[in-house]
């Protein structure tokens, strides 16, 4: 009998010890792939180094402002996409009905109402400032702080550990703006002075001698995204510094 009971024990601790492993192989698993899922904090060895100067290629970048001016266009031309408020609001691109004016406009064909929506001269100078390319970006990587300033000294802390974020100074010489990386890629995420939603994505392409700067810029006056893509190439004169010790 006695053998028989030992038997039975070491049947039921080695059933408890395979459930017990399998469910740490399960748990294991699980943790890993959210891991993986979520975006990194910091940057992985030999990865997405910004660090340096880099010169604007004018050659291989958008046109900033053919790109702004080209969303102005199509929105004084057709009016808004969608707009609540019925038939009272903006316009809807209807021919001889006011485009961006609505309906009480006289004149209204495509064009019309250039003093509301995105044609008037104060949204049109400040979405010009939300878009305008630097012809110079210094980077310094702190850590979790990346310090982006333009070529007017202008300071973009991008942080990528979820801290809170400032709320954006007046003069807007220096603002704190939420980054993430993704798989070696750096995202920004902020708001601009109208509520427009802009992002950057700075990305090293030819062994670290690019950076390419995609901005995506969303607003209610405009029907479609405006995105800008820029190169930079970094200095020579920042290669052969940023290779001495310190």
């Amino acid at each position: 009998m006695s053998v028989g009971k030992n038997r039975s024990h070491a049947f039921y601790f080695s059933k408890r010890f395979v459930i017990a492993g399998a469910l740490m192989l399960v748990v294991g698993a699980a943790y890993a792939a959210r891991q993986s899922a979520e975006p990194s904090k910091t940057p992985a060895a030999g990865d997405a180094v910004l660090e340096g100067t880099w010169k604007l290629n004018r050659q291989e970048s958008d046109d900033a402002r053919e790109k702004l001016r080209a969303a102005m266009q199509d929105r004084d031309q057709n009016g808004p996409m969608t707009r609540p408020g019925g038939m009272g609001g903006a316009g809807i691109g209807i021919p001889g009905i006011g485009g961006i004016g609505g309906m009480g406009r006289p004149g209204g064909g495509p064009g019309s109402g250039r003093g509301s929506g995105a044609g008037s001269e104060n949204q049109r100078e400040q979405m010009s400032e939300l878009v305008r390319v630097s012809d110079e970006l210094k980077i310094v990587q702190k850590g979790p702080e990346i310090d982006v300033t333009d070529s007017e000294s202008r300071v973009r802390a991008l942080f990528t550990d979820g801290r809170k974020i400032d709320k954006p100074k007046k003069d807007r010489s220096q603002v704190q703006v939420k980054a993430r990386w993704e798989r070696g890629t750096l995202v920004t995420e902020e708001k601009g002075p109208g509520g427009e939603k802009i992002s950057h994505t700075y990305e090293i392409t030819l062994e670290g001698k690019q950076m390419a700067d995609t901005l995506t810029l969303e607003s209610k006056h405009l029907n479609t995204p405006i995105i800008v893509h820029s190169v930079y190439e970094k200095a020579e004169s920042d290669q052969a510094n940023y290779a001495l010790p310190n």
